[in-house]
C-alpha cells in the first residue's frame, strides 16, 4: 500500500507491506541518510504503533548517521557493552556464533534462552531499538521477535489477573558488577496507546517480588512457556544494510546463534520512560 500522510505530495513513492501477521512491515523508498524529516519520522512513528516493527532495506549508515538518525527518535542510551570506536551511542555487536548459549535464568530451565527486550534492567529501559545489519554469515543469523500484546491478550483469564498488580525484579549484573537492577510490572501499560503487553524475559528477569522462590519460579515460567508462541512471532532474515527498528516496550527479540561466520551488527537504543 502507498504510505498516507496529511500532505498527499510528500513520499508518495513509499511501499508499505506487513511480513507477518503477528508484527511487522517493511517500509521501502526511504533512505534516511537523505530523509529524517520530522514528517518521515512522523510517518514512522505512527507505523511503529501499529506494526511494532519496522524493517527499513537498504540503509547504507555508518556509526555516525546511525547516531544521528536515531536522535530522531529521542535521547539514546549508551549500553554497558562494546561500543563502536567513533561514539559510545552505538553499539558494536560482532560475533562468530559457535552455537553459544545463554544461561541468564536461574537454574537450567528450558526456557531460560536468549529471549528478552533490551535493557529492562534499566530504570529507564529503551522504547526503541534500531539494530543494522553489516556483515553477515552466508547462512543463518536471523533474529526472532515476539508481540507482547498478543502474548498478554492471549493469556487464560486466571492467570491475567494473578500477574495483574505485580512486579517483577531485573538485572543487568551479566555485563558487570556495576550495572544497575530495577523493579518494573510484570504487565506493561504502553505509554502511548495504552495497550498491556507482558514485560519479562528469561534473560534478566530473576523473580517476581514478593512471591516464595519456588513460587515465583513456576509463574516466570508459564509465562515464558506462554509469550514466545509461534503464532506471536516474526523471524527476520537478514540482509546486509538492513535497519530493523522495534518497540521495545511490546517486542522481545532472539538471535539465533546458529553460524560459524562473522556477523556484525550495530546498535541504537531509544530512552524510555520508567514502566508503569
Amino acid at each position: 500500500m502507498k504510505a498516507q500522510l496529511k500532505d498527499s505530495d510528500i513520499h508518495t513513492d513509499y511501499q508499505i507491506n506487513r511480513v507477518s501477521v503477528a508484527l511487522g512491515a517493511r517500509v521501502e523508498g526511504i533512505d534516511v541518510s537523505e530523509d529524517s524529516s520530522r514528517e518521515t519520522i512522523d510517518l514512522l512513528r505512527d507505523l511503529m504503533l501499529k506494526h511494532h516493527l519496522l524493517v527499513l532495506p537498504d540503509q547504507q549508515l555508518n556509526a555516525l548517521e546511525l547516531e544521528s538518525f536515531g536522535r530522531r527518535w529521542g535521547e539514546l542510551l549508551t549500553h554497558p557493552a562494546t561500543k563502536h570506536r567513533d561514539t559510545q551511542f552505538v553499539q558494536w555487536i560482532g560475533s562468530s556464533g559457535e552455537g553459544r548459549k545463554f544461561r541468564f535464568f536461574p537454574g537450567s530451565h528450558p526456557a531460560g534462552g536468549g529471549w528478552h527486550s533490551d535493557m529492562t534492567w534499566h530504570s529507564t529501559p529503551p522504547k526503541y531499538t534500531g539494530l543494522l545489519a553489516k556483515r553477515l554469515p552466508s547462512t543463518g543469523g536471523d533474529t526472532i521477535f515476539s508481540n507482547q500484546h498478543l502474548a498478554y491478550d492471549t493469556l487464560p483469564g486466571e492467570l491475567k489477573e494473578n500477574i495483574e498488580e505485580k512486579k517483577a525484579f531485573h538485572t543487568g549484573k551479566v555485563f558487570g558488577p556495576d550495572v544497575e537492577d530495577s523493579i518494573h510490572p510484570v504487565v506493561r501499560r504502553h505509554d502511548e496507546t495504552g495497550e498491556k503487553a507482558l514485560y519479562v524475559n528469561p534473560n534478566f528477569t530473576k523473580y517476581v517480588v514478593g512471591m516464595p522462590a519456588d513460587e515465583s519460579e513456576s509463574l516466570l515460567f508459564r509465562i515464558f512457556s506462554h509469550h514466545v508462541r509461534p503464532e506471536f512471532t516474526y523471524r527476520h532474515r537478514w540482509n546486509v544494510n538492513d535497519l530493523v527498528l522495534w518497540d521495545n516496550r511490546s517486542v522481545m527479540h532472539y538471535a539465533i546463534a546458529d553460524y560459524s561466520e562473522q556477523r556484525i551488527m550495530h546498535r541504537i537504543v531509544v530512552q524510555g520512560n520508567v514502566p508503569h
